[in-house]
């Protein structure tokens, strides 16, 4: 008898209001191969399965149970999202905006934005993640039979913001691509570099916008925004809605690529009563691809220089580089500030102060000597005296929950559960009734909020 055709065998009896039933498991699944992806394996199995055919699976599974009987099963929580709604299991909750922006807003452009914040360039396309994007103007296909509360649509909810954090986060962006414009040649922009910006997600989008004269960003957030996410999305999103008229407007000529990530993706995780698990991991070109388009050296914007070692699901990919004869380096976003010593013009301008590497418009240029990526900038600039430590950065393989530490595996793993949220399932017809949220059994009804 293969592992697909052993029975599921009954784990745990649950006796609570709301959630009376069983749980199962499948005995096959912890005779699954140790040494098999898990990154790929649940991805797979969750994402490109669907909700159908596990739907599907389990009603065959669920043979000659009765229809009474349930199961708690954890799915994929992005697809119970597109499924059911954005705030799945959490129906009378919602979300909100600290720092809220009060400029006009545009809501009728919110579904739009998937494609206005695709990267411009097509061949970039392929690693643009759509998914937060796209959830403003999603609707739900099914009605969870157990919780049929009517879920407000998140376009309506969604209130763009502007925080302080997003605006010298914008501004060191954009001293960023101030550096690669300087050196840009007749035959335009350099396209060697690629960046990674790795900061919390509003932030990231504040960069990638002060940035995007210079590089073509590629959004890279898998997720949904939830009342209870252990992942502020709706931040992100908010962000992303602010930044969306500048990310729209057409940029002449070819840029180099910037690929987007939100830090707190991997943000932990330990309740399934107070949280819903909307984590998702980075997902990056493979370092044969990026050396196929030209990328010679990759610049991974990380916080402060306190953060000297990259997010744990990145080593892999960065060892690989490395491997390829890529160069990786890190830069803190906060060693861009503003000149004190630079008086203010008496035209004074909405991105006014300008941000310099090191705080200094003299060492600006310095950046060219901590990443030698280039000729040296004339006239010679000052070196910084902000500390720097992330010039001397070597990627290094180390085991971790998102990592190998093996260079020979070619696969990066990923605990068990992460990303999924827990279901209630009628084990006789394989529908899913509600998520499994409150341990209380009362499957979420309480109102209130979950904030930034």
């Amino acid at each position: 008898m293969s592992q697909l055709d052993e029975p599921f065998e009954r784990a745990e009896v649950l006796d609570k209001p709301g959630i009376i039933g069983a749980r199962w498991w499948h005995k096959g699944l912890t005779d699954a191969p140790k040494d098999a992806s898990r990154r790929n394996a649940i991805l797979a199995a969750l994402g490109a399965v669907g909700l159908v055919g596990v739907a599907a699976a389990i009603a065959v599974a669920a043979d000659g149970c009765s229809d009474d009987e349930t199961a708690v099963q954890r799915k994929r929580a992005l697809d119970m999202q597109r499924t059911f709604g954005w705030s799945f299991g959490a129906a009378q909750e919602s979300v909100t905006f600290d720092g809220e922006s009060k400029k006009p807003f545009d809501r009728a452009a919110l579904a739009r934005m998937s494609t206005d914040l695709r990267p411009a360039d097509e061949g970039a396309r392929a690693y643009y993640v759509p998914a937060l994007f796209e959830s403003p103007s999603a609707v739900p296909t099914l009605v969870a039979e157990g919780d049929p509360a009517p879920i407000t649509p998140l376009g309506d909810v969604l209130r763009p913001i502007f925080t302080p954090a997003m605006d010298r986060a914008y501004r060191s962006g954009k001293a960023l691509a101030s550096l690669l414009l300087a050196a840009r040649t007749d035959s335009g922009l350099r396209r060697d570099i690629a960046v990674i910006v790795d900061l919390d997600g509003p932030e990231s989008v504040a960069f990638a916008a002060g940035a995007a004269e210079a590089f073509d960003p590629v959004f890279t957030f898998d997720n949904w925004p939830h009342p209870r996410g252990v992942v502020k999305a709706h931040l992100t999103l908010a962000a992303a809605a602010y930044y969306q008229p500048l990310f729209a407007r057409s940029v002449p000529g070819p840029r180099a690529t910037m690929f987007v990530l939100d830090r707190q993706r991997l943000s932990p995780y330990s309740d399934d009563a107070t949280q819903f698990d909307n984590r998702h991991v980075a997902r990056l070109p493979s370092a044969d691809a990026l050396w196929d388009r030209g990328v010679r050296h990759v610049l991974v914007v990380v916080p402060t220089e306190r953060d000297t070692t990259e997010s744990d699901d990145l080593n892999d990919d960065f060892v690989a580089f490395r491997s390829r004869r890529i160069d990786v380096g890190l830069i803190a976003a906060s060693v861009f500030a503003a000149d004190p010593a630079e008086s203010k013009p008496a035209n004074e301008t909405e991105d006014w102060p300008p941000y310099y590497y090191g705080g200094r418009a003299a060492s600006h240029g310095w950046f060219w000597n901590d990443y030698p990526w280039g000729p040296p900038p004339r006239p010679a600039p000052v070196e910084p005296s902000a500390p720097r430590p992330g010039k001397l950065y070597v990627p290094t393989q180390r085991a971790t929950a998102f990592s190998s530490g093996s260079a020979s595996s070619g696969v990066s793993p990923i605990p068990d559960g992460f990303g999924t949220v827990p279901v209630v399932v009628a084990l006789g017809t394989g529908v899913i009734l509600g998520a499994a949220l409150s341990r209380s059994g009362s499957w979420n009804r309480a109102s209130g909020g979950y904030g930034g």
